[in-house]
């Protein structure tokens, strides 16, 4: 068979067999090494064999696995017309999650706060296009053991869209928001419904550690969706080819697979798509780099051949600040991202590499994403759309602009923007708003709109006593 070159599918039928059975290959007869005795505990009662920490894999243990994984669920929110269904045609965007730093318009970098923390979910809240949260930052005057419990707090407190569990600390405050037990929480995902979903990250090459294994085991027992996310990185935690990082993140997302679904058969999962590659002169991460943009379509294709879920990333860039840099690699991820049809994408928000943020990025990244969702709408062709009348009433050298018809489409069929600009250079030239300038002043707006969703009193104090700690 000839091959074809279609640069929006990076990889052919047979290069996506080969780096299954290469990845295979690899856990049957390397295996991966799991820090957490109990982990280990859990594997050894199913027949896995092991040496020391390192467990080894079947072929069979892995095809079941990838029969059992769940394809379809129901995202629950604390409002109900927010929960988010996906299966094969979602497409969801979300906040990013994990930076420290956030970064001013101005170049200032500072470290994150409770409050920037807590902006960032009132303008999530906000934003429409933003159907799942995440913690984009990360305040750093919290103590290691109040942090996960603020977050968790703070999402179901400042908005009631779905939510991202972090760890143990989430189940009861999760139970508790939506006012039930866990034991109905487990109850539930048989019947394909999350009350959160969590992500759970390889360390590459081939191990997870002792805090990811119980966090997975845990949120697996209690039917918590789970994105299974290695990110390897071409040249320095993965080999230095594509193919070869594409390889070792397979491997590790089939090993977790099966971990997940020791615990709980038919428990959701997305499979990552975000690899990237390593800039060889100062050794950091280049997550807006074109390499990244292929492995990602690539991953989405593997990922598809065998009918999973999947997981990427929008809006990432390398620059330190939302200057032209930083909105073409967010543009260059959004687009690539969604026409790869992923199925959540979380991300908005992120600068450097995911080390910083910024409340005007995440303004930012929403209308790009709005953009892109508009670019991949399918064009309706029907009568109405077609336009014949229309066009033969109006006829030679006339104008649509008083047309019913116009009238009838115009708020539909064009997507008007909420931050960047239209303008003529006539009324730019007086103000020279830039879109970061836009952002900042959309956030302003936004958070001085900003209303609390419903929230019985009980809960409101539970939430608040939990974020005060």
């Amino acid at each position: 068979m000839e091959q074809t070159n279609d640069r929006l599918q990076p990889l052919q039928m047979w290069d996506v067999a080969a780096i299954h059975a290469a990845a295979v290959q690899i856990l049957c007869q390397t295996g991966m090494h799991f820090n957490s005795p109990t982990v280990r505990e859990l594997m050894h009662k199913h027949g896995f064999k092991s040496d020391g920490p390192i467990v080894f894999f079947t072929e069979d243990s892995i095809q079941r696995a990838l029969e059992s994984a769940g394809r379809e669920f129901t995202l629950l929110a604390r409002n109900p017309d927010r929960s988010v269904h996906f299966d094969a045609d979602t497409c969801a965007i979300g906040t990013g999650r994990g930076a420290v730093f956030m970064m001013e318009p101005d170049g200032t970098r500072r470290s994150a706060t409770i409050e920037d923390c807590i902006n960032i979910f009132k303008l999530a809240h906000n934003l429409d296009v933003i159907r799942v949260l995440g913690n984009l930052v990360i305040p750093g005057e919290l103590r290691a053991e109040r942090l996960h419990p603020f977050l968790m707090a703070a999402q179901l407190l400042y908005s009631d869209k779905p939510a991202i569990a972090l760890d143990h600390t989430s189940i009861a405050p999760l139970c508790t928001a939506f006012g039930i037990l866990s034991r109905k929480m487990k109850a539930d995902a048989e019947e394909g419904l999350a009350y959160a979903h969590t992500t759970i990250n390889a360390i590459s090459p081939l191990m997870l550690s002792t805090d990811q294994g119980d966090n997975l085991l845990c949120m697996a027992e209690h039917g918590i969706a789970i994105c299974i996310s290695p990110t390897p990185a071409a040249g320095s935690t993965g080999p230095c080819t594509l193919a070869g990082t594409l390889t070792l993140q397979h491997s590790e997302f089939l090993g977790l697979l099966v971990l997940t679904q020791l615990v709980r058969p038919g428990l959701p999962v997305f499979y990552s798509t975000f690899p990237a590659s390593s800039d060889m002169r100062t050794m950091g991460v280049a997550y807006g780099s074109p390499e990244a943009r292929v492995m990602e379509v690539g991953a989405a294709q593997i990922a598809n051949s065998f009918k999973l879920l999947t997981r990427g990333n929008i809006g990432l860039t390398d620059s330190q600040i939302s200057d032209f840099q930083g909105g073409a690699e967010a543009m260059f991820n959004v687009t690539s991202a969604v026409r790869a049809k992923i199925n959540y994408l979380p991300g908005c928000g992120h600068l450097a590499s995911f080390a910083a943020a910024s409340c005007e990025k995440l303004i930012l990244d929403a209308e790009l994403a709005n953009y892109v969702l508009r670019y991949c709408e399918p064009i309706p062709v029907n009568a109405e759309t077609l336009a014949v009348n229309v066009i033969q009433s109006v006829g030679p050298r006339g104008n649509f602009i008083t047309q019913r018809h116009t009238f009838d489409h115009f708020r539909t069929e064009f997507y008007h923007p909420t931050v960047f600009s239209r303008q003529t250079y006539e009324k730019w030239a007086k103000e020279r708003q830039t879109a970061a300038l836009a952002a900042r002043e959309a956030v302003g707006r936004i958070l001085a709109r900003y209303a609390p969703p419903p929230t019985e009193a009980s809960l409101e104090r539970y939430l608040g006593d939990l974020i005060k700690g």
